[in-house]
C-alpha cells in the first residue's frame, strides 16, 4: 500500500506544481506532497533493511530420530562436507514420523547453525529444529508494507542433535570408508565374536550355577540364550567402535 501511497502523492505533487495558480498554495500543498513522498520512501528503505514495523518470531519443532545406517542394529548420524572448501556440513538425519525420507539441514551456513550434543548411555536421540522468523507486528504494518512479500521471511534456523554414545558420528565418505572395512573383515570379526560371546556365555553360566547349583535345564538355556544376545550387541558396539576410531584417523 505504501508504494500505492507513494504513486498518489507524486500525481497529487506533479498537479500542485502545475495546476494550482495562487503561490502560497502550491508551495504548502506541493511540500506536503513531497513530504509524504520522502517520509514513505524512508520508511520503504527501513522496511527492506532494518525490518521496520517487524519482530523476529520463532518457532520450535522436536523429533525422535532413526539411525541413518542401513544396518538396523548401529546407531549413526550423516554429514557432508559442501562448498569448495569443504569446511561446511550438513547433515543427514531421518525422524520416526519419516523413516524412510532422508532430510538434511540447510546448507547455507549463514541461515543454519548446528549442534551435535552426544550424551551419556543411550537415551533416545532427538533433535530440536528452532525456526526464526521476520513477522509484521501487526495487521496496521503489513497492510502498509505487505506488498514487499518479506513476512515470514527466514532468519535462522538452529539444529540441536542429541544423541547418545552409541550413536556413531561419521562423514559420508567415512560411512563408505567403514562398510569397506567391515566387509573385508566380516570373516575375521564373525569369528572373533563367536569367540567372545562363548566366552561370556560360558562366565555367566559359571556364576549362575555357583549361586543356584540346582538350575534347571531350560534355565539354563534361557539364561545362555540372553547372554549370547547381549554379548554379541556389545561385542559389535565395541567391534564398530574400534573401526570407527581407525577410519577417523585415517581421515584426518
Amino acid at each position: 500500500m505504501i508504494i500505492a501511497l507513494v504513486i498518489i502523492a507524486t500525481i497529487l505533487l506533479f498537479i500542485c506544481m502545475t495546476a494550482i495558480k495562487p503561490a502560497n498554495l502550491r508551495i504548502v500543498l506541493s511540500s506536503l506532497c513531497a513530504v509524504v513522498i520522502v517520509a514513505s520512501m524512508v520508511l520503504m528503505v527501513k522496511n527492506d533493511r532494518e525490518h521496520f514495523g517487524m519482530h523476529r518470531v520463532s518457532q520450535t519443532k522436536n523429533y525422535s530420530l532413526v539411525s541413518t545406517a542401513s544396518s538396523a542394529n548401529t546407531s549413526m548420524l550423516l554429514y557432508k562436507a559442501i562448498g569448495t572448501a569443504g569446511k561446511e556440513k550438513t547433515y543427514l538425519y531421518k525422524t520416526t514420523e519419516q523413516p524412510k525420507k532422508m532430510q538434511h539441514t540447510d546448507p547455507d551456513p549463514g541461515k543454519s547453525q548446528v549442534k551435535v550434543v552426544q550424551q551419556k548411555g543411550t537415551a533416545a536421540a532427538k533433535l530440536k529444529v528452532v525456526t526464526t522468523r521476520w513477522q509484521y507486528r501487526n495487521q496496521t504494518a503489513k497492510f502498509w508494507f505487505g506488498i514487499a512479500a518479506n513476512n515470514h521471511k527466514l532468519i535462522k534456523r538452529k539444529y540441536t542433535f542429541s544423541v547418545g554414545n552409541n550413536w556413531f558420528v561419521l562423514s559420508t565418505s567415512q560411512a563408505q570408508a567403514l562398510q569397506k572395512q567391515l566387509k573385508q573383515n566380516q570373516a575375521k570379526l564373525q569369528a572373533a565374536a563367536k569367540v567372545y560371546v562363548a566366552s561370556q556365555v560360558k562366565a555367566k553360566l559359571a556364576a549362575a550355577l555357583a549361586k543356584n547349583p540346582t538350575m534347571s535345564a531350560s534355565e539354563r538355556q534361557l539364561l545362555s540364550q540372553q547372554t549370547a544376545k547381549t554379548a554379541a550387541a556389545a561385542y559389535q558396539q565395541q567391534a564398530l567402535a574400534q573401526a570407527v576410531q581407525q577410519i577417523k584417523q585415517q581421515t584426518k
